[in-house]
């Protein structure tokens, strides 16, 4: 009975960690497509510093967004069972090139002062490719996320 409630002790901390990762990744997602979280952060950002905040959050968060979902397809190993491997194989090129800030920004100067970053294709292109393989995974391990009716009818509370 013991090693039972241990297990079960195990499994929640297991699936409470997976939810966390996935509120976490949900966020970053938000801020790497607006560059903040809503609209009174946006309007607390000075209106001359935007062209720079904005920009730079986006990247930042894009970084933080990859990096994440790797981790969560690592904590899902038993779960996705083999699937990991295409995932991973997704999210190659991103992890590789992720630091090359000069393929998702391009920095406008005025007298060697930074006066602007502008977003380039491949910063949604990357958002879009994330945001498609975090989609996938939660399609994949929807039967731990979300209780069938069906199994709620079958138990006794």
């Amino acid at each position: 009975m013991e090693e039972e409630l241990e297990t079960t002790n195990i499994n929640i901390k297991w699936l409470e960690n997976i939810y966390e990762q996935l509120k976490a990744i949900q966020g970053m997602e938000r801020i790497s497509n607006e560059g903040c979280n809503d609209l009174m952060e946006y309007f607390n950002i000075p209106f001359e510093m935007r062209g720079i905040i904005i920009s730079d959050s986006m990247y930042k968060n894009l970084r933080f967004f990859a990096i994440e979902l790797n981790m969560l397809i690592g904590n899902l190993t038993p779960i996705l069972k083999g699937k990991e491997d295409g995932y991973r194989k997704m999210l190659e090129p991103i992890l590789k090139n992720i630091d090359k800030r000069y393929l998702f920004l391009e920095e406008r100067k005025n007298h060697s002062q930074l006066i602007q970053l502008i977003q380039l294709p491949m910063l949604s292109k990357t958002i879009g490719l994330l945001s498609h393989i975090k989609q996938e995974i939660i399609k994949e391990i929807g039967d731990i996320l979300y209780i069938k009716q069906d199994d709620i009818n079958k138990k006794k509370w």
